[in-house]
């Protein structure tokens, strides 16, 4: 027989398997999406109860409350207050290098300190000037919700259903508008102080919607860009404005979408600077016939199509969805300067509505889809609604000053409807150029 071989070798005997790995017990928990959706979801419609309700009310304050009794000054006043929301919106890339610095649940302490809390103080305002300054503060911290809403669409649903989920958001946030837009206005025409009620509440309600979106963000362990927060210098307050250009210039098709958005913008801000003086002014209207026949009809029409939006968005994708609500605007200035009641208001509104309800999916997906990746979304936001401030500006000066040195509504929006023409081509040209993919845009 072969003799038995002992083995010389001094390597350990081989390791027992290992045991199955435990999870840590800080693993992030599992959060089922409907919990994720519903908290998003009451969020969402606590936004909309208090801005919603405080875009249409301040300028009606100033035209029917705390304006001057000289008709000329009291145009500029409520041209101050419906151009400080777009033009204050130039701080969102700055805000965007806030949230790289900050914990998402510290930034939203921000936006709270910054957008929420001086909109409820506007319920204490006594005269023009404290209303103005109030909404002047609030109007600035309103960028601040621009990137953060990028960050959670990006880290909270896939790739796939962006419009449908962001679809769903927003018909939450539109029923609540035209429930409350109706409530408030009849309440304000029962008892014109009302506001000074349902501003702090609605600010409280948006308190504690925040409070559910930062325990989600918790739950579902949202990674965090940290950038350095050590040492300060002229380059980190300029940084911000340098990496928006650098984007600009390199990124084409980006470039090209936000030349096309800023066209289509123009035609917006003469609108929504000439709205509120139309209504009163050229309609003779108050608080309840202008809420319900401009807020509330072009919500009621933004809910009927935000979800078929969201359906032709994820089909089409963000840059023929935007043509196609441009070429939908057109419509939109010409039924302004024909209006002559609030019959004639309303269906322009309903117009209004429907072009938004695709304006929206282009104007927040567009840059997410674009960024390509999710690090970089909440810088594309930022930068898209920094540009509006840019055309809030100019544009709604512009209106003011055409309807003073014409004396008439017609031309300025006129001018409107051909930009919303304009934008439209601008966005299909893109679109031929990108070889029209239905989906999923290409970088250049």
């Amino acid at each position: 027989p072969e003799p038995r071989r002992v083995s010389t070798s001094l390597a350990p005997p081989p390791a027992p398997p290992a045991p199955p790995a435990r999870v840590a017990p800080d693993a992030p928990p599992v959060v089922p999406l409907w919990q994720i959706m519903a908290g998003h979801v009451a969020f969402m419609a606590s936004h909309a109860l208090l801005t919603v309700n405080a875009m249409w009310l301040v300028p009606m304050l100033v035209r029917l409350r705390f304006g001057s009794d000289d008709a000329g000054i009291r145009d500029w006043q409520t041209f101050v207050v419906t151009a400080a929301v777009p033009t204050f919106m130039v701080f969102s890339i700055f805000w965007h290098e806030l949230l790289r610095r900050l914990t998402t649940r510290q930034y939203l302490v921000a936006y709270i300190l910054a957008a929420v809390l001086p909109l409820g103080g506007l319920g204490l305002a006594q005269t023009y000037t404290q209303l103005l300054l109030l909404h002047i503060v609030a109007a600035a911290g309103a960028g601040s919700w621009t990137p953060l809403s990028g960050k959670l669409l990006r880290h909270f649903y896939s790739d796939r259903h962006y419009g449908r989920a962001y679809g769903v958001l927003n018909v939450a946030a539109l029923v609540t508008g035209i429930v409350s837009v109706y409530a408030v206005g009849r309440w304000l025409e029962a008892r014109p102080d009302a506001f000074r009620v349902f501003l702090p509440a609605a600010a409280a309600v948006q308190v504690a919607g925040a409070a559910i979106l930062a325990y989600l963000v918790a739950c579902t362990r949202m990674p965090e860009e940290r950038g350095t927060g050590a040492g300060r210098s002229w380059r980190q307050v300029v940084e911000p404005i340098l990496r928006l250009g650098s984007v600009l210039k390199t990124d084409r098709t980006f470039r090209r979408y936000e030349i096309a958005f800023m066209t289509y913008g123009a035609a917006f801000m003469i609108c929504d600077a000439l709205l509120p003086i139309l209504a009163t002014t050229g309609l003779g209207m108050r608080y309840e016939e202008y809420a319900h026949s401009t807020q509330m009809m072009a919500r009621v029409a933004m809910l009927i199509a935000t979800m078929p939006m969201g359906w032709i968005h994820d089909r089409i994708g963000p840059v023929r969805t935007s043509g196609l609500a441009f070429g939908v605007l057109v419509l939109y200035p010409l039924l302004l300067a024909a209006a002559t009641g609030m019959r004639g208001l309303s269906m322009a509104s309903v117009v209004w509505g429907v072009g938004l309800a695709a304006v929206q999916m282009g104007w927040m997906l567009g840059p997410v889809v674009l960024a390509g990746s999710r690090e970089r979304v909440p810088q594309y936001v930022a930068i898209h609604a920094t540009l509006v401030g840019l055309r809030g500006i100019v544009f709604q000066c512009f209106g003011i000053v055409l309807y003073k040195l014409t004396g008439s509504f017609t031309w300025p929006l006129i001018g409107a409807a051909v930009l919303f023409l304009h934008a439209c081509v601008q966005m299909y040209a893109l679109q031929r150029d990108l070889g029209r993919q239905p989906a999923g845009l290409p970088r250049a």
